[in-house]
């Protein structure tokens, strides 16, 4: 379960524009739902009312690791800044993720191919040969 937090004290956001805000994360980040466990959104108007591209966002993002992903984006409003912001997020938290794994990722496909019906052949076993002696 993910946790979400909002801090929109220098900006003017209602509450349609809020849950939208929320309803975007989710969905941005439901894949992620195992390993993301807090979120925490900031949005500011940089140059107050005078218009133009001056809106940021700043999301963090801590990872159930231990890690943590901090994006910022702009744009004209609120949402835009948001949605160039949770492209990164995105994009960063599956990087990041990625970096974690254990095995290189097209391990599992070359051990398929080569031991495909061979169950005597553990996976450790796969791994040591993997890493001394490669494929």
């Amino acid at each position: 379960m993910m946790i979400f937090e909002t801090n929109n004290k220098q900006a003017q956001i209602d509450e349609n524009a809020s849950n939208e805000v929320k309803r975007l994360l989710k969905f941005s980040l439901s894949r992620f739902e195992g390993a993301v466990t807090r979120v925490k959104i900031r949005f500011i108007d940089v140059n107050g009312p005078k218009g133009g591209i001056d809106k940021r966002c700043r999301i963090s993002a801590k990872l159930r690791t231990g890690g943590q992903v901090i994006v910022s984006g702009e744009g004209e409003y609120y949402i835009e800044a948001l949605g160039n912001c949770l492209e990164r997020l995105v994009r960063s938290i599956r990087r990041k993720i990625g970096k974690g794994q254990s095995y290189p990722i097209r391990f599992k496909r070359r051990y398929n191919q080569e031991y495909k019906g061979k169950s005597e052949m553990l996976t450790e076993q796969a791994t040591r040969r993997y890493y001394t002696e490669g494929f």
